[in-house]
C-alpha cells in the first residue's frame, strides 16, 4: 500500500510541475480550443449542409427529399428507385410544371442532408402544415413504394417511414 501512494505521489508531483514549469497549462488550453473548434467546425458543417433543406418552401419538394432519403438508405438510388419516385412525384406535381429541375433540387437537397433526422425536421412542419389526413395516407403509400423496390422494404426503411409519419402526424 505505501508504494502506491508513493506512485500516486510521484505522479501528482510530475503533474503538477508540468502545469507549472512546463507549460502543461499551454497545451491543456490548447488541447480544449481544438476540441471547442471542432465542436463549432461540426455544427458548421451541420448547418451548411442543412441549408438545401431549410430553403424548401414547397410541400412536393419536402416530399420529392423525404422519397430520396428512403431510397437512399440501400445505397446509391438504382434507376428502378428513381423511376419509381418520378413516377410518384408526378402524381402530386402541377401539370406543366419541370419535374426535371425540380428533382435535381429534390437530389441535390438529399445528398447534402447532414442525416434522415436533419431532413425530418426541416421539411416535416412543411408537409405537416400542407397536408390533410387523405394526403398525409397518400404520402405514406408513396413512401412504401418507393421501399418496395428490390424485394421490399428494410428494417431501416421502415424506421424512417414510421419516423416521418411519426413528426409529420405530430401535434394534430
Amino acid at each position: 500500500m505505501p508504494i502506491i501512494a508513493a506512485l500516486f505521489g510521484a505522479l501528482i508531483a510530475g503533474l503538477v510541475y508540468w502545469i507549472k514549469y512546463g507549460n502543461g497549462m499551454e497545451h491543456i488550453n490548447n488541447a480544449v480550443r481544438d476540441w471547442r473548434s471542432a465542436r463549432r467546425r461540426t455544427a458548421s458543417e451541420r448547418q451548411i449542409g442543412s441549408a438545401p433543406l431549410r430553403s424548401l418552401r414547397h410541400p412536393a419538394d419536402a416530399a420529392g427529399v423525404l422519397l430520396e432519403l428512403v431510397a437512399r438508405l440501400r445505397g446509391v438510388p438504382t434507376p428502378e428507385q428513381e423511376a419509381a419516385i418520378l413516377v410518384q412525384m408526378r402524381g402530386i406535381v402541377e401539370p406543366g410544371d419541370d419535374l426535371d429541375k425540380r428533382m435535381v433540387v429534390i437530389r441535390h437537397a438529399a445528398t447534402l442532408a447532414p442525416d434522415a433526422k436533419a431532413a425530418i425536421d426541416a421539411l416535416a412542419p412543411i408537409l405537416r402544415d400542407s397536408l390533410d389526413s387523405s394526403e398525409r395516407s397518400h404520402f405514406a403509400r408513396m413512401l412504401q413504394a418507393v421501399a418496395e423496390i428490390h424485394q421490399g422494404p428494410t428494417e431501416a426503411q421502415e424506421r424512417l417511414i414510421a419516423q416521418i409519419l411519426r413528426a409529420i402526424d405530430e401535434d394534430r
